[in-house]
C-alpha cells in the first residue's frame, strides 16, 4: 500500500488587482482632487477613545480598524469610495460605516469643515438591483470597466468569455 499524494492545481500568483482598479478609478474619474489618500483607516478604535488602552490594546484595535479603498477630497465633498469587483453588495454596508467613521479620523479633520461625506461604490459590470439600494442607501453606485478588469474577470471564471468578447466588440471597456 503506497502513499498516493493528492494532484492540486498549482496557485496563480496574486496580483493585487483591487488596488490597482482602485487607483486607476481615482486618477481617471478624480484628475483635479484636491486630495486622494489609498487605503485610509477610518474613525478611532473604542479601546482608545476611551483613554484607558494599553499600548498592546491599541495595537490591536488598530489592526482591526475598518479600511477604505479610498478618500478623495474635492472643493465641496469628501468622497469615499469603495470598489469591489467581486461581491459588490457587501460594499454598501461596508460604505454606511466608513461615512459614519470619517468625521471621527484624525487625519480628516482639517478637510471636514463645509464639505458632504459621500459614498461612492465602483464596480466593473452595472446591476440595477445594486443601483437601486445605493440611491435608497444614498451613495453613488459608479461603473467603471476597464478592459483588463474584465480580462481577469473571465480568467477567474466571474464572466463569460462570450460575454467578455460581446463587451469588446460594442466598446464596453475602457482600453
Amino acid at each position: 500500500m503506497g502513499y498516493e499524494p493528492i494532484l492540486r492545481r498549482p496557485r496563480r500568483p496574486y496580483r493585487q488587482i483591487e488596488r490597482r482598479y482602485v487607483v486607476e478609478y481615482v486618477l481617471n474619474r478624480y484628475p483635479k482632487a484636491l486630495l486622494r489618500m489609498f487605503n485610509v483607516r477610518l474613525g478611532i478604535p473604542t479601546p482608545i477613545k476611551a483613554g484607558k488602552a494599553s499600548m498592546a490594546e491599541y495595537r490591536v484595535a488598530k489592526l482591526w480598524a475598518p479600511f477604505a479603498d479610498a478618500i478623495v477630497v474635492l472643493d465641496n465633498e469628501i468622497r469615499v469610495i469603495e470598489t469591489k469587483i467581486r461581491y459588490p453588495r457587501h460594499g454598501i454596508g461596508a460604505l454606511k460605516d466608513y461615512v459614519r467613521r470619517v468625521p471621527e479620523t484624525p487625519t480628516l479633520q482639517k478637510y471636514l469643515p463645509n464639505r458632504n461625506i459621500i459614498g461612492v461604490l465602483v464596480t466593473p459590470l452595472y446591476d440595477p438591483d445594486i443601483e437601486r439600494t445605493c440611491k435608497l442607501e444614498g451613495i453613488v453606485y459608479d461603473v467603471y470597466t476597464p478592459c483588463w478588469v474584465l480580462e481577469y474577470m473571465v480568467e477567474v471564471k466571474l464572466l463569460p468569455y462570450s460575454e467578455y468578447i460581446r463587451m469588446l466588440e460594442e466598446n464596453k471597456c475602457i482600453r
